[in-house]
């Protein structure tokens, strides 16, 4: 596990500076603290940070192959490297290196950019061929980890994080409204796009190659597995074989690895599996303090599981004092990101990366088994688009008035997104259930200039590309679909990455595994919800997990492993958000309508309605412009100033 990034020029005379790569490695260190290494030939500059957990004693990168014509730089694990190894030497490669990294070197010298197919595991990888004058990029068919990529008429440059282009001047900083249009309807900035106009996102399951005096090429090669299949005999049996089968193969591992354990299905089933391994883990879990964190208390939970497994259990107080901490969250995740789970992510990862470098988590389970309220109500927007329009129309005016409840919580908010949707395509159905602010409450919070520059639809465009790019998938499976390709790796995963390896720790995703993916996803819709109308989230899940959990843990309404955000807002964390969202502020950036940030504070801070969502997109985009944008960047100079950022490309 590492972080990675480099720059080639197209001009093959032109040498990269050393201090240049060294400086994008400089912003990765917290990837990589355990090692450094540069490959600077010319017009090349390949470097990585090290996180040693494979091959301690030789796994140093970059890695060239036996007559230097080849060279790789990689970030990720591969699980089934030991057999890749042994075929590769079978057939009479020279491995010198015991870990995943030069196995994936030596495919490329077998299979060219067909070299992903073979591997099973979370990775981004950047292979430079001398001979052919290509750069190979590439990401896992997931998106478990990321990689950031700026093509221009100079060349190439990519890195693990958006902060190694910012930090070295590579990126112009030029804001992309369109991009940030569909953060503050989702509260993430879907791939390909990034903040910044020159800066882009290579997507989950492909390849990009860059040749000398070419276009760079870019490459799907791993298509979704969405056809129904019939279903196993005894499914539940075969989900348990499965998962077992997937958390066996995240344990390899030369360190120890520990897990994250909510109160919930997913970890809790990931933590039996690794019990039944024989891997019993020490296990970490949130437990919550202020205003509203009873609610959100799954503590006595998550000992229930640790008694029956004999597992350590350490208890990591979530509190909402976070004055300190909100700006290093918010630098550490390089976007503006607006996912109450930050919070309790930072301060677990912070716990638990000061003893382990490795843990597993439930991250991926509701996407795969259908444990969230839209899947459920996405179906249910079929029957409901069958109503009269009008009526339709009447009701979802009418819900603008129901009132909220106190405690804060997002019900109410979700049923009047279910009672918006219309009868339209199902990417923007779903769009609707998970939309933040309809598109003329978003529009009419831009000032006057941003409104000209933003469409309203970026959103909706690329959640129609997704499901277009996968052919025909209804049903069920259209909703966990367009959770897998977009919610999970620009939202969840993206969060999981950057926060944990703020701290040094790897976090690995079972539930996120192709293997696993291919086998489950295809599972009939009535096996995995039961029959119409009667639907339940994660019935087969349950089901399967009956035999290993408390009984409890089926009994226990679904948390997701958020904290009381709403009622953080309305007391604990009130100055903060008020003195960011002042009107003094938002007047001076010029962005958004100061009054319409003052009602929407007003109408949350009184209790009138929940605006939680819309306003930590918004405190965390201000936050983010303060780091990224108004502050310059810190290693900005000689380096990097021949660099005309006005010649980047998209």
């Amino acid at each position: 596990m590492c972080g990675i990034a480099g720059v080639v020029y197209a001009d093959r005379e032109r040498p990269v500076p050393e201090d240049l790569v060294r400086g994008m490695c400089t912003a990765l260190r917290h990837r990589g603290p355990d090692d450094e290494g540069l490959y600077v030939r010319g017009a090349v500059g390949l470097g990585m940070r090290r996180l040693s957990i494979i091959d301690l004693s030789s796994g140093q990168q970059p890695i060239v192959n036996e007559d230097g014509s080849k060279v790789i730089v990689f970030n990720g694990e591969i699980y089934n490297y030991c057999d890749l190894r042994r075929g590769l030497v079978a057939r009479g490669h020279t491995v010198r290196s015991q870990g995943d990294t030069e196995t994936v070197l030596h495919l490329y010298e077998e299979l060219g950019p067909d070299c992903v197919a073979p591997l099973r595991g979370m990775f981004a990888f950047a292979i430079w061929d001398h001979s052919r004058e290509t750069l190979l990029l590439g990401r896992d068919r997931l998106g478990v980890k990321p990689l950031y990529v700026i093509t221009a008429p100079w060349g190439i440059a990519f890195a693990s994080e958006l902060k190694a282009l910012h930090a070295t001047g590579l990126t112009s900083r030029e804001l992309d409204w369109e991009a940030l249009d569909s953060y503050l309807q989702l509260g993430y900035v879907p791939a390909p796009r990034t903040p910044f106009l020159d800066v882009r996102k290579l997507e989950p399951g492909h390849t990009l190659l860059w040749r000398r005096g070419a276009s760079p090429v870019t490459r799907r090669y791993w298509q979704f597995p969405v056809e129904d299949r019939q279903s196993p005999r005894d499914p539940e049996a075969r989900v348990r074989h499965w998962l077992d089968e997937s958390v066996a193969a995240h344990l390899v591992s030369d360190v120890p690895v520990a897990a994250f354990l909510s109160g919930g299905l997913d970890s809790s089933a990931v933590v039996a599996s690794m019990a039944h391994a024989g891997e019993v883990p020490h296990a970490f879990t949130a437990r919550y303090s202020g205003s509203g964190a009873e609610a959100a208390d799954e503590t006595e939970l998550a000992r229930a599981l640790a008694a029956r497994y004999g597992a350590e259990l350490t208890v990591v107080d979530i509190r909402p004092d976070i004055q300190d901490i909100f700006e290093p969250i918010v630098r550490a995740l390089d976007e503006p990101h607006a996912d109450d789970s930050a919070i309790p992510t930072w301060v677990l990862s912070q716990a638990v990366g000061s003893r382990y470098k490795v843990a597993l988590t439930g991250i991926g389970g509701d996407e795969l088994f259908a444990g969230y309220r839209r899947h459920i109500g996405l179906l249910a927007t079929q029957y409901y688009a069958q109503l009269p329009r009008r009526l339709r129309h009447f009701v979802g005016a009418l819900s603008r008035w129901i009132p909220e409840p106190s405690s804060g919580a997002l019900g109410v908010d979700r049923l009047k997104r279910f009672l918006h949707t219309g009868n339209g395509s199902v990417p923007n159905r779903f769009l609707g259930l998970i939309s933040r602010l309809s598109n003329d409450e978003r529009l009419s919070l831009y000032a006057p200039n941003i409104r000209a520059q933003v469409s309203g639809e970026a959103a909706s465009n690329r959640f129609r590309d997704v499901f277009k790019a996968q052919g025909k998938v209804s049903g069920l499976a259209a909703g966990l679909y367009m959770d897998y390709t977009t919610f999970l790796p620009d939202d969840i995963l993206a969060l999981s990455d950057r926060l944990s390896m703020a701290h040094s720790l790897e976090v690995r995703v079972p539930f996120v595994d192709h293997v696993l993916v291919e086998a489950a996803f295809p599972i009939p819709q009535h096996v995995k919800i039961g029959p119409a109308p009667l639907w339940q989230n994660k019935r087969l899940l349950r089901r399967a997990l009956r035999p290993r959990l408390p009984a409890e843990h089926f009994r226990a309404p679904k948390r997701g492993f958020v904290g009381p955000t709403a009622a953080w807002m309305r007391n604990e964390l009130r100055p903060l958000l008020t003195d960011e969202l002042s009107a003094a502020r938002q007047d001076r950036l010029g962005y958004f309508d100061s009054r319409v940030v003052d009602n929407l504070l007003s109408d949350h801070l009184s209790g009138r309605q929940n605006q939680e969502r819309i306003l930590l997109a918004l405190l965390c985009f201000s936050t983010w412009h303060r780091l990224f944008v108004e502050d310059a960047p810190a290693q900005r100079g000689s380096a990097c100033a021949s660099h005309n950022p006005r010649d980047l490309s998209a």
